[in-house]
């Protein structure tokens, strides 16, 4: 077991640090702050707590724009308790959350606690999800969760061995530093971590980089873009780093090495998405049918697809859902779909009238009772009808009547 020494502190919108209690040995105190300085300050925070905010399935609206997440105010306060840990050597064990402490062997910083407020207000914390499904399936009811930050600028750094940088073009001033510190990170901070990162990209093992094009390049060569960033972060696409106040993107396709000093370069292999479902399963692999809910409260489904006990409670949960039958909420709610689809952010455009609606239902949808699922977090709309018998595909292009009315304002 490692020996701990626990702490606690205040931190700013900006991540300036307030001491509540610290360890009393200098070295301790001093790392335990240092690792502090990775967690996320200024728009970094923003984004982070409005994507906790969204996860918890707290918004009681659709977000569809930037300015839509930008609506949720973010508490400038945060408290964070948590220990830092010295392990014998050899004898670590990972645990979620860690920072590893720069410059001190078998040392991490443990967070056990993080707290937010706003002013004259009490601490909050946001609850871990029980299930990762759950939280994914709230930010996928957002469209603002596609939204990426506007590019600010493109740069390249040629590094060679001996550390020094090239950039083309040269970045502000104001961001040097930063960039600086950024590609250092992503070629190796040490010989052994730019030899191992070389052959990683090459797919080698370590032990392989010794000749040929596994040789350990004497210059590497990495292209990279800096966004404004996005207004809720991304779970499939999250930048590898902050810079400043911006996010940063390797490029793929512009990431090359060279063995004889920058004379001639190769560019690494690009590899292509893997076609798996990855941490959290595939979404769209679920067995469902299909309700019909009409404005006027009418609904159907396939008779075989649900227990015919459980068709009151799939009646309840679909009217109370889209509010069918309650003319101002079929209203509320279906122009909300339309907005969301489609991408509607005038305020003021008048909407047709949506007459019904089709919603997939999964198969198992009551089987775990047990489940902390909501229902809204389960059921997805897939076709719409302006006149009950016309359908259209809410995931293909804009219907004639929506084009009509936006013609019309």
């Amino acid at each position: 077991m490692p020996t701990v020494y626990p702490f606690e502190v205040l931190l700013d919108r900006e991540g300036e640090l307030t001491p509540v209690s610290l360890p009393e040995v200098q070295l301790q105190r001093q790392q335990i702050i240092k690792a502090l300085e990775h967690l996320p300050r200024g728009a970094y925070w923003d984004q982070m707590y409005r994507t906790d905010f969204v996860s918890a399935g707290m918004p009681e609206e659709r977000l569809i724009t930037r300015e839509d997440v930008e609506k949720i105010p973010v508490p400038p306060r945060r408290r964070i308790l948590g220990e830092l840990a010295v392990w014998p050597a050899g004898n670590h064990q990972d645990e979620p959350g860690e920072i590893k402490v720069e410059g001190a062997e078998n040392t991490w910083v443990k967070i056990r606690s993080r707290q937010h407020a706003f002013e004259n207000q009490t601490w909050q914390q946001f609850s871990e999800p029980e299930d990762p499904a759950e939280m994914l399936g709230y930010l996928f009811q957002h469209p603002a969760l596609q939204l990426e930050g506007d590019g600010v600028g493109r740069y390249s750094a040629e590094q060679s061995s001996d550390g020094s940088i090239t950039w083309t073009p040269q970045p502000p001033e104001d961001l040097k530093n930063a960039l600086t510190t950024f590609v250092q990170r992503w070629h190796g901070e040490t010989p052994e971590e730019w030899a191992e990162i070389h052959a990683e990209r090459l797919e080698q093992g370590p032990d392989e980089v010794q000749t040929g094009e596994a040789q350990t390049p004497s210059a590497l060569k990495s292209g990279f873009e800096l966004r404004q960033p996005a207004p809720l972060r991304s779970f499939f696409a999250p930048p590898f780093d902050f810079v400043g106040p911006f996010e940063a993107y390797p490029l793929a396709e512009e990431q090359a090495y060279s063995l004889d000093g920058g004379q001639t370069w190769q560019d690494y292999p690009v590899n292509e998405p893997e076609d798996d479902d990855g941490e959290f399963g595939d979404f769209t692999d679920v067995d469902t049918f299909t309700a019909t809910i009409w404005a006027d409260g009418r609904m159907d489904w396939p008779k075989d697809a649900l227990d015919a006990s459980l068709a009151p409670r799939l009646s309840a949960d679909l009217q109370k859902y889209t509010g069918a039958d309650d003319p101002q909420n079929w209203k509320s709610y279906t122009e909300g779909v339309l907005k969301s689809f489609y991408e509607i952010e005038d305020e003021n455009q008048d909407l047709p009238q949506v007459q019904a609606i089709k919603i997939n239902v999964p198969n198992d949808l009551y089987e775990d009772e047990d489940s902390s699922d909501s229902f809204e977090a389960q059921v997805i709309e897939d076709e719409i009808s302006f006149d009950g018998e016309t359908w259209h595909d809410l995931y293909e292009d804009l219907p004639d009547e929506l084009m009509s009315a936006s013609e019309e304002q």
